[in-house]
């Protein structure tokens, strides 16, 4: 695929700096307003809808630009768009500092379409540059993108705290972040290669209903781990938890998915019968999202972990699903773009929705009530996309 003398000559530790320093940038700056939403709400005076929505924003943006990030690349070549990406991303983190909701809004805009390439290009790079080492090399960019989001929801209320109250202070330790991979990026630009094209799903794959089902199910866990990570937090604090404990409790709910990341596309390929291997994954979430809704504060560290292990092993397997319910390479390509656009624009619902209805309700009970209920649907589409003949 690459047979330029500069792309064979890009020494692997320079890549996987490159390569980490996105990783670590893919999800702090969403996952770090979760622990500061109180905060921000009471300064700011927003409703729940009103923060729902800076957490909505970068799924929009996921689901819209998903199709279109290849064709970017394919124009302007991977290193030259992701370099972009970053200083895009670095600058909508910046604007969030000015601290109004105006702000806010258009720095997340910002954010969401940077992140978005990111997304969907790093796969094909990591693909393209070490084609013999995509597992361990897919494995380490995953475990560094929940570092990076733990790390986000842990030190957010330490760091505002330590800079009295001033929520902004974490966001400007995300700009850092983003500072830090463009300066590392602009190092790639020497080593610029071809990317792959990337073909739109066909409207075969859009017309056929055990895409939309994936899709579906693809969506619906998206939507249960950004519900999460937008108001996880705010759930412990209503119920009596301080900002700091509920912080360290989204920290814990981010590092549990790293075990599920790694076992859980494994034990999904190895038995035989996928069905009940999707069903057993789910148990944990089963489990957990309801007992959130009723006791959320009764055993919240097992609650947590569960959430974690749940979620963690669901986008994994989802990831997975794609490449082995594809038909072939072309159709496994159109598929994930279908499931991206798709799925990310039905979890764009999860956060505002769930935080209007906190609004009407005045408790989480009926916010949670409502994800227990998609969850099921969630089960009922995983099993169905567990298995059966090749789509595309």
């Amino acid at each position: 695929m690459l047979n330029t003398p500069q792309a064979r000559r890009l020494p692997l530790p320079l890549f996987l700096i490159a390569l980490l320093l996105i990783a670590l940038n893919l999800r702090v700056g969403i996952v770090v307003i979760g622990p500061l939403a109180n905060g921000m709400g009471e300064d700011l005076a927003l409703s729940g809808g009103a923060l729902g929505l800076l957490t909505t924003l970068p799924l929009l943006c996921f689901g819209v630009l998903s199709i279109f990030s290849p064709r970017f690349a394919e124009r302007w070549g991977l290193e030259t768009v992701l370099l972009t990406a970053l200083w895009l991303l670095f600058l909508g983190l910046v604007l969030r500092l000015f601290g109004s909701y105006f702000w806010l809004l258009a720095g997340t805009v910002l954010l969401g379409a940077a992140i978005a390439v990111m997304n969907v290009l790093i796969p094909s790079l990591v693909r393209g540059r070490f084609p013999h080492k995509v597992a361990a090399l897919t494995a380490l960019y995953s475990v560094t993108m929940t570092l990076g989001a733990a790390s986000a929801a842990g030190m957010a209320v330490p760091v505002r705290d330590a800079f009295g109250g001033d929520w902004r202070y974490p966001l400007a330790g995300c700009a850092l972040v983003a500072l830090a991979g463009g300066i590392g990026w602009c190092f790639m630009l020497p080593y610029r290669t071809p990317a792959a094209s990337g073909k739109a799903p066909s409207l075969g794959l859009w017309r056929n209903p055990r895409a939309w089902v994936f899709s579906v199910f693809f969506g619906l866990q998206s939507l249960l781990y950004y519900s999460l990570t937008a108001w996880l937090a705010t759930v412990f604090v209503d119920a009596g938890m301080s900002e700091a404990r509920a912080g360290e409790l989204l920290t814990l709910f981010n590092l549990s998915g790293m075990p599920a990341n790694f076992c859980a596309p494994l034990f999904f390929a190895r038995m035989p019968n996928r069905r009940l291997a999707m069903m057993l994954l789910h148990v944990p979430l089963l489990i957990s999202v309801p007992a959130l809704m009723i006791a959320p504060t009764s055993q919240s560290v097992l609650w947590v972990v569960l959430l974690g292990l749940g979620q963690g092993s669901m986008i994994s397997t989802g990831l997975t699903l794609i490449a082995l319910r594809g038909a072939d390479a072309r159709a496994a390509a159109g598929l994930s773009g279908l499931c991206q656009s798709v799925g990310y624009l039905l979890a764009a619902l999860g956060p505002v929705t769930l935080g209007l209805l906190h609004d009407a309700a005045g408790n989480w009970r009926i916010p949670l009530a409502l994800l227990s209920a998609l969850l099921l649907v969630q089960f009922i589409a995983g099993v169905l996309s567990a298995d059966g003949d090749p789509i595309g």
